[in-house]
């Protein structure tokens, strides 16, 4: 009985080694991926997702390894790690913490993957939009007395129409939010286009345009950005209830988080009138 125990003992002590390895080998799987050894850092990382690792070790494995995979720009691969990781061991600290970024991290491989020929249409769309909204151009072109704000639309819409939820096409909402939102030429005789130039006109184009960018691309970074100049247009013309409740909607959408602007927001709030 007395040896029984001693080799259960021994078995046991044995198993805690080797869980206490395995667990270290993370550790130097992490050590040899900040020294930039990341080829041995994924040899070991491997061994331990395919072997008899416990899950806990598993799921460190999975975190790290697609850490790595994503500092090396692979992206793709660095998703497929961290959702295995969420699905099979969704429990771990490692799994909650991904979990909230695969919506991120499935738009920036949406937007790393995207190489097709409707793709390149839709740059060229955009650039040539791009000619129209900006005052500096790559050609000696006469643009005077030729309406650019509605020109680059067309070009943005294009985008819009030709190729919906995709990546060119939050980008084209973004250059025609931009485009209406208008500029003023250098100097004390330069023109002033889109907003800057007719608000009344332009104001309700760009209601409509955020509206539907906020439909289509509801997680869209910019939105807060946007929300702020359309909140300061109304701001620069002393609409001060319109400003106000945009300025909430920043709030709003921050869902007590404080961030640039939300912080932004709440500090013109609080000084709106002039």
């Amino acid at each position: 009985m007395r040896s029984r125990i001693l080799h259960v003992l021994s078995v046991a002590v044995v198993l805690m080694s080797v869980r206490v390895i395995r667990a270290q080998s993370v550790d130097l799987a992490n050590d040899y991926y900040q020294h930039g050894l990341n080829d041995k850092a994924k040899d070991i990382l491997i061994g331990l997702i395919h072997g008899g690792a416990p899950p806990s070790t598993k799921a460190r494995a999975l975190y790290l390894l697609g850490e790595i995979s994503f500092g090396e720009g692979r992206v793709k691969v660095a998703l497929s790690d961290w959702e295995a990781l969420v699905k099979s061991y969704p429990e771990s600290p490692e799994g909650k913490e991904i979990e909230s970024r695969l919506a991120q991290l499935s738009e920036i491989v949406s937007k790393a993957s995207e190489s097709s020929l409707s793709s390149a249409v839709a740059s060229s769309y955009i650039a040539n939009g791009d000619f129209w909204s900006k005052s500096e151009s790559k050609f000696t072109i006469d643009s005077s007395w030729l309406p650019n704000v509605e020109l680059a639309d067309e070009w943005y819409d294009r985008v819009i129409t030709e190729f919906p939820g995709t990546d060119s096409a939050e980008v084209a909402y973004e250059r025609k939010l931009h485009n209406l939102l208008g500029w003023k030429e250098i100097g004390s005789q330069g023109e002033a286009y889109g907003l800057q130039a007719n608000f009344g006109l332009y104001m309700p184009q760009v209601l409509s345009t955020f509206a539907a960018f906020e439909h289509d691309f509801p997680k869209s970074a910019s939105l807060q950005a946007f929300r702020y100049q359309i909140a300061q247009a109304w701001w620069d013309k002393r609409n001060w209830d319109a400003a106000k409740e945009w300025l909430q909607k920043i709030i709003d959408q921050g869902n007590g988080q404080q961030t640039f602007y939300t912080e932004l927001a709440k500090a013109r709030m609080e000084k709106l009138q002039y």
